[in-house]
């Protein structure tokens, strides 16, 4: 409705300017057409049969000097000829002294002998002799074609600024004479008689602005201005009395001279035969003068009116102008990005649609600088939550690289403890091998006792260091398991840091999409502000998609590292059960030893000894093979840990590489705010 109503209101305010100014001119004017009519009818009409006078005295001329030079150009032919079949009729007897001599009685000016390669052999000008002409040259040309004679044109030497006429006869034996007449004074009879001599001749009366021939191809063959000779003619005038043959006149405003002509194309037929026409161009300035003193008094009419009605309406448009001039200046600072020059108060407080345009302004001015203001405070958040972002990737991945560490060491000793389980299996096949001796080799026993001594004495030392390796086991179990928490921490701190970056984000954009709407209501003023907003707007969108892959990130770490989590919670199981199956293994070698001194004590109780300790040696080998299951199981577990641990540190890389782009986003969404004051 508001832009409705301004609409109105200039549609009336146009009508009051442009209203009046119309009705005062056509009133004046009809004065001076009505008046001015019949004047100009009837000197037009004077003028058009002047200039059908000149087109048919052109025509005539032209008749007559067609036939003058037709009479001309066939005595030059028939001399050449003579003086051609002269020389071609004497070849055998042809020197350059008869040449010179023939030409001297002939009064030619050339005579050149070629031979049936082209080249000049003879000739009344020494300069000639030996001459060959180049392909596309008339000599050429001759020599090449079929034709037994051939007559050019007059046409201008090419070796001197002399006009000539050139004939050409051909012998049985491909040999030719090039015969040339002297024609300058022809040259000038035909210059003399062309087109151009004759409109050159009209065109020197005043009233006579120009003059052309054209053939009926509508190409200028002939004008009184020389750089117009040559271009083809596509007006009315030309293609109906050129192509159609009738004649036409009409009126147009001549550009070169700046005034208007009547043109007269008349037709021209030179023996019955429609060659082209011819076109004067006669001046309407007696036809103007006259009118123009018939209109003076109208038009000084006009000028007064116009100047006092001008008058009034310039007093009541410069209030106007002034005002939007002063807008306009304003407007440029915005354009600039100054927004710190406010709108006076006496354009704010007009009552009228200036007034109303100088509030929109100052109202826009406003909120684009609170916009400016809020984007300045964000991109400066959003450094700094960069910044910090950076960090905690750079710890992430600090932790990341202890916890490989520590997986390293964990599976060495895994590694070491089946290799000293498998020692222990081992031993306790051999001790098994023992006692079957014991009970086939009962005579042997004292000795098989001691070795069997030896042997738990072995074993307990095996044990003794398998108890220190899973002490060492369950130690660095407990130091990965406290990393992983702490990596987990992190990330949740990573995610926080995210979402709050992906809020700033979002606020970013929102601002940058109010500014471009501001941008758009200011018009054209605020074009450049639009594209800084649009910047903005993409630096925005870059800041949340970045937001959105950390947070993919994060969420895909949280689930690692309580994968890991999961993982050493089952080897902390695996080391305890490990931990009780030692101290099984432990006891079971003090019953080994306790049998042992039995057996030293009371020997007829072997047998019974022996049997038990059979039994006793299945316990331990099942004991043992637990020990080595849990030996590989713990070392698997470290290899998941490791995987886990190196997936966590490429995830810490991705993060502090989005950190640095959302930094550098940051830096350019601070330079893009810079140019702006408030």
């Amino acid at each position: 409705m508001k832009t409705s109503s301004k609409s109105k209101r200039g549609s009336i305010k146009t009508k009051l300017i442009v209203i009046p100014l119309i009705v005062v001119f056509i009133v004046i004017s009809s004065i001076g057409i009505f008046s001015s009519y019949f004047l100009r009818t009837s000197l037009r009409d004077e003028m058009e049969n002047n200039g059908v006078y000149m087109a048919e005295r052109f025509i005539a001329n032209i008749e007559d000097n067609y036939r003058s030079l037709e009479i001309i150009n066939d005595f030059l032919d028939n001399k050449i000829k003579s003086a051609g079949k002269m020389v071609m009729g004497n070849e055998n007897m042809l020197s350059n002294e008869f040449i010179k001599r023939l030409a001297e009685d002939l009064e030619v000016e050339q005579i050149i002998y070629y031979n049936s390669d082209g080249v000049a052999v003879y000739s009344n000008i020494d300069e000639y002799i030996g001459w060959k002409a180049d392909k596309g040259h008339a000599v050429h040309n001759f020599m090449i074609s079929s034709d037994k004679e051939l007559m050019e044109e007059i046409r201008k030497d090419s070796e001197s600024d002399n006009y000539l006429k050139y004939g050409y006869i051909k012998g049985s034996e491909g040999t030719f004479v090039q015969v040339g007449i002297n024609a300058n004074k022809v040259q000038e009879l035909t210059d003399s008689f062309s087109y151009q001599s004759f409109l050159d001749e009209i065109s020197q009366d005043e009233q006579i602005y120009y003059g052309l021939f054209v053939d009926k191809n509508l190409q200028v063959l002939a004008h009184n201005n020389k750089e117009e000779i040559g271009i083809i003619l596509d007006d009315e005038g030309s293609k109906a009395a050129a192509i159609d043959g009738v004649l036409f006149t009409q009126e147009w405003y001549y550009e070169e001279s700046d005034v208007n002509v009547l043109d007269i194309s008349y037709p021209v037929v030179i023996n019955g035969e429609h060659i082209g026409a011819v076109s004067i161009g006669l001046s309407m300035d007696k036809v103007q003068k006259t009118i123009k003193n018939n209109i003076i008094f109208v038009v000084a009419i006009m000028i007064v009116s116009f100047i006092v009605l001008g008058f009034i309406l310039f007093s009541v448009s410069n209030y106007a102008v002034k005002i939007i001039t002063r807008l306009k200046e304003q407007m440029q600072y915005m354009e600039k990005g100054d927004f710190s020059n406010d709108i006076s108060e006496d354009l704010i407080n007009k009552n009228d649609e200036l007034g109303e345009i100088s509030q929109a302004i100052s109202i826009m001015q406003t909120s684009v600088r609170d916009i400016i203001k809020n984007v300045i405070d964000t991109s400066h958040s959003l450094a700094t939550s960069s910044e910090e972002l950076t960090a905690i990737s750079q710890q992430s991945a600090t932790a990341a690289d202890e916890i490989a560490r520590a997986i390293e060491e964990i599976a060495t000793g895994a590694t070491e403890q089946a290799k000293d389980t498998e020692i222990g299996v081992l031993s306790i096949s051999e001790l098994g091998d023992i006692v079957m001796k014991n009970e086939s080799h009962i005579g042997n026993l004292n000795d098989s006792a001691e070795r069997v001594n030896r042997l738990k004495d072995e074993g307990l030392d095996v044990l003794k260091v398998l108890v220190e390796k899973t002490d060492i086991n369950s130690k660095y179990s407990e130091e990965v398991q406290q990393v992983i928490i702490d990596t987990n921490e992190s990330a949740e701190k990573i995610a926080n840091a995210s979402e709050m970056i992906k809020s700033i984000a979002s606020q970013t954009n929102l601002l940058a999409l109010n500014a471009a709407i501001e941008a758009a209501r200011a018009g054209d003023a605020g074009r450049g502000f639009a594209v800084v907003a649009e910047e903005i707007r993409k630096l925005a969108e870059q800041s949340n998609k970045f937001t959105e892959e950390i947070g993919t990130i994060v969420e895909d770490l949280n689930n690692k590292t309580l994968t890991a989590v999961k993982t050493m919670e089952e080897l902390e199981d695996i080391v305890l059960s490990q931990t009780k199956s030692v101290d099984i293994t432990n006891s079971k070698f003090a019953g080994i030893a306790e049998a042992i001194e039995d057996m030293k004590m009371a020997i007829n109780e072997v047998n019974h000894s022996s049997d038990e300790i059979t039994i006793k040696k299945q316990d331990i080998i099942k004991i043992m093979e637990n020990l080595s299951a849990i030996s590989e199981e713990n070392a698997a577990g470290t290899e998941e840990a490791s995987a886990s641990v190196e997936e966590q540190t490429a995830a810490m890389e991705e993060i502090a590489n989005s950190s640095e782009q959302l930094s550098v986003i940051a830096e350019k969404l601070n330079d893009q705010v810079k140019q702006f004051k408030i």
